[in-house]
């Protein structure tokens, strides 16, 4: 036989096998979808610091008995990385007690979700712990024993403290619906800024200074009360021990918006102690904590909106 044609027949045995090879790595590395497409209502966490439950009311979804509001992206974001779940490969499966505590799915670890659309359930899986490489973490789907590497940050999306899932906002109205702000500090009297029409037709008003008011100043000042935000919520009862701080009242169409907002000065023989707000909301019935940010609004003077 030619020594060329002995070359072409290696050359097509060596493309053949690797061929071969090609076809068996591309079926170990496959990726499986697991996906749904209803809308869930409910979604359950069962987690190693307690059972948190989610459910869907009317626009908006709420946090266990106490009826939290939630915040909109950390279930928008829980349900989009549970509706398609890409399982990268399947590791082991999880019959003994060597492969839980390996893959981090005992009691103090695991994270079960569980959601719902009604009384049907559209998708079940537990996280165990993430994978030294990558976006990716180990898990069982749909009560499967199987124990798959699945792409995404997965913990990171689900293991969430009340705290956390609990919505920051106090209220929120649209600013063109605010007519009237009045503020009353604890060692001074109470000042107000209203206004009435439209546009070019508003009309200004204030009591309690005999400033002239700037209206441009005013309608700033004023639109910056359309929404309150908290960096930590507390219970119903004040137990952070300050004193009286600022009285607001927000006159709102539809609505009358009063908080109460409290101090704790800083210790002056503390390094780095800084004052402490917080403050009680008509629209909630929790107290919460206020960024000294959020709380200049409410230190303004008459002064600060004179012409």
């Amino acid at each position: 036989m030619k020594t060329r044609k002995i070359v072409l027949i290696a050359a097509d045995l060596i493309l053949l096998i690797v061929g071969i090879l090609q076809i068996i790595a591309a079926s170990r590395t496959t990726v499986k979808v697991f996906s749904f497409s209803e809308e869930p209502d409910k979604i359950v966490l069962e987690k190693y610091d307690g059972t948190f439950n989610l459910v869907k009311d009317g626009d908006k979804w709420v946090l266990n008995a106490e009826k939290f509001d939630v915040n909109a992206s950390n279930v928008d974001n829980m349900i989009a990385n549970a509706r398609n779940i890409s399982a990268l490969d399947k590791v082991a499966k999880l019959n003994n007690e060597a492969v839980r505590t390996k893959y981090e799915f005992d009691a103090d670890n695991a994270i079960k979700v569980t959601m719902s659309a009604g009384d049907k359930v559209l998708r079940t899986f537990t996280l165990g712990k993430d994978a030294s490489t990558g976006i990716q973490c180990y898990a069982t789907i749909e009560n499967s024993d199987d124990v798959y590497l699945i792409s995404g940050d997965y913990r990171n999306i689900f293991d969430k403290s009340v705290d956390q899932l609990r919505s920051k906002t106090v209220y929120s109205v649209e600013a063109v619906r605010i007519s009237s702000v009045s503020i009353t500090p604890a060692d001074g009297d109470t000042w107000s800024v209203s206004r009435h029409g439209e546009a070019e037709d508003t009309v200004w008003s204030v009591s309690g200074t005999n400033i002239t008011l700037d209206s441009s100043k005013a309608a700033e000042w004023m639109n910056s009360f359309n929404t309150l935000t908290t960096t930590k919520w507390h219970g119903t009862t004040d137990d952070i021990g300050g004193q009286p701080y600022i009285k607001c009242e927000v006159g709102a169409i539809g609505k009358n918006i009063k908080l109460d907002i409290y101090i704790v000065p800083a210790d002056p023989e503390a390094e780095n102690s800084s004052d402490l707000y917080y403050a009680k909301c008509s629209e909630s019935p929790y107290w919460f904590e206020i960024p000294s940010y959020n709380v200049t609004k409410y230190q303004k003077k008459p002064e600060d909106l004179q012409k």
